[in-house]
């Protein structure tokens, strides 16, 4: 790939241009009004489930309701038709049969309606007919000026006014974050949501994009950079609308960007085309673009959680870390990970030894770094260890691993010790990496009421202290590729 140096005219052009162009998708997340067409007060509508969850969570614009037949639905009037509304409308969402949405777009059209989600399938997921409704639909739109997400997705969210969208009853425990999540798949993005409510990690923007066949990832990826409440980028791709825009986007992002991209192998490419019409790409490609641009790619849900929630702490500036243990064994498993990832373990000083050592009952270990604490039982102690690691200017942070009993003799200590490792990451801005092994209720109580993420284990700890570093080292480039090395449409 070919990198170019640009000159300072010519990058204050095209950041000028980019600002005018991404600045417009701000209508799809603060829409003034919106209105939610197929609607019916039928038990099994799913309409009416995207006017419940704006209403639970709390959006503030006018929400009006469109079905076949006149009805109230959670208090709001049903309307017919569009024409029936004697007011401008800001923001459409439709789910009705995908044979009637080109009609509705018109609708939509003539109602001045600028603004639109489908959430509708059965386009060219489905075939040549599927095929035809989606030419429909971008002939309707090139009238009118219109610019649409989907179909075939779940709609969007926006944490920050409530705007919830989804066609399903959403859970009430998602909070507001620094979280924005851009997802192909509506399924694999709820599962996300659900994986970042139980980290208790919120959200600021969600989209499900469905078969992108007007606004893309790309479009939306550059609004996610310049919005000024989404800190953390994460992307759920089977398939590039525009691999060069794509990459030429993400190098200049300053957020980190993770992309969780499936659809690698052919044989699950068949279903990533049925189910969300996209095509298999060449993935040793993939994986070389990512990383010129400085995106983080992850392969698994389980990887792309750990990263992010690595991405809530303070970055790890540098690669020298203390291993803190409460198991002589997972000490060693986390110094075995540290070496994998290039880490550096520095030896501490005598002194600072000596006084663990005279806090020890059985003195029948041998400390060190990492250093194992299997003897030590004073947790208020651990606090003063972890204080005194994360104030030392030879080490960039600290591992640390604890273990007890939910309901157990220590477990009101262990609380208090990972609220007070929380107060010491914000106070010195180095980050502890915390795992704790104890009850699965016990672990979930932690996520709910603690400001520092919960890992599992010693390797998931130390894959996320790599990202960390990664991206903290990671210096963002302006790239220009050429055709040969990422043609213009990578799928």
């Amino acid at each position: 790939m070919k990198r170019i140096e640009r000159g300072g005219h010519e990058d204050q052009e095209k950041e000028e241009e980019s600002m005018s162009n991404h600045s417009q998708f701000s209508n799809f997340f603060y829409p003034k009004n919106i209105v939610v067409i197929g609607v019916s007060s039928e038990p099994t509508n799913l309409g009416k489930n995207i006017v419940l969850n704006c209403l639970t969570f709390g959006y503030q614009g006018e929400i009006l309701s469109v079905g076949l037949r006149k009805g109230v639905v959670f208090g709001q009037q049903i309307y017919q038709s569009l024409e029936d509304i004697d007011r401008k409308i800001h923001l459409a969402v439709i789910l009705t049969p995908a044979k009637a949405i080109p009609e509705i777009l018109e609708q939509c059209g003539r109602k001045g309606i600028k603004w639109v989600v489908i959430e509708s399938g059965g386009f060219s997921e489905m075939g040549k007919e599927g095929s035809a409704l989606e030419n429909g639909c971008i002939e309707v739109a090139r009238k009118y000026g219109i610019r649409f997400i989907g179909p075939n997705g779940i709609g969007m969210i926006n944490m920050e006014n409530g705007l919830a969208m989804p066609f399903m009853p959403l859970q009430r425990d998602i909070s507001l974050g620094p979280v924005s999540i851009l997802a192909q798949s509506g399924g694999v993005g709820l599962s996300y949501l659900g994986f970042l409510a139980e980290e208790n990690i919120g959200i600021n923007k969600f989209v499900s994009m469905g078969n992108k066949l007007n606004v893309d990832e790309n479009d939306l990826l550059e609004y996610l950079i310049h919005d000024e409440g989404t800190r953390i980028i994460l992307l759920y791709l089977e398939g590039f609308t525009d691999g060069r825009r794509f990459i030429e986007i993400a190098s200049k992002s300053k957020k980190p960007i993770l992309v969780h991209k499936s659809n690698r192998f052919k044989a699950s490419a068949q279903i990533a085309h049925s189910h969300t019409a996209a095509l298999l790409s060449d993935d040793q490609l993939v994986d070389h673009a990512l990383e010129q641009a400085g995106c983080v790619r992850v392969n698994t849900m389980d990887d792309a959680m750990d990263y992010t929630k690595s991405l809530t702490l303070p970055p790890l500036k540098g690669n020298r870390l203390a291993v803190v243990s409460r198991s002589g064994g997972h000490a060693v498993i986390a110094a075995d990970v540290c070496a994998h990832y290039g880490f550096h373990l520095p030896s501490f000083p005598e002194d600072f030894l000596k006084k663990i050592e005279s806090r020890l009952r059985a003195h029948v270990i041998r400390l060190q770094n990492p250093l194992d604490l299997g003897d030590l039982f004073d947790l208020d102690f651990y606090e003063y260890i972890v204080d005194e690691l994360l104030k030392r200017e030879d080490l960039d942070g600290v591992l640390l691993g604890h273990g007890y009993r939910y309901q157990g003799f220590e477990q009101k200590a262990s609380r208090k010790l990972v609220q007070k490792v929380a107060q010491l990451v914000e106070r010195y801005q180095k980050p502890v990496a915390l795992f704790v092994f104890t009850e699965s209720v016990e672990i979930d109580y932690l996520r709910r009421h603690s400001n520092i993420p919960i890992f599992s284990a010693p390797e998931n700890a130390m894959r996320a202290f790599y990202l960390s570093h990664k991206w903290a080292s990671r210096r963002p480039i302006s790239m220009e590729l050429s055709r040969r090395d990422l043609g213009s449409k990578t799928t």
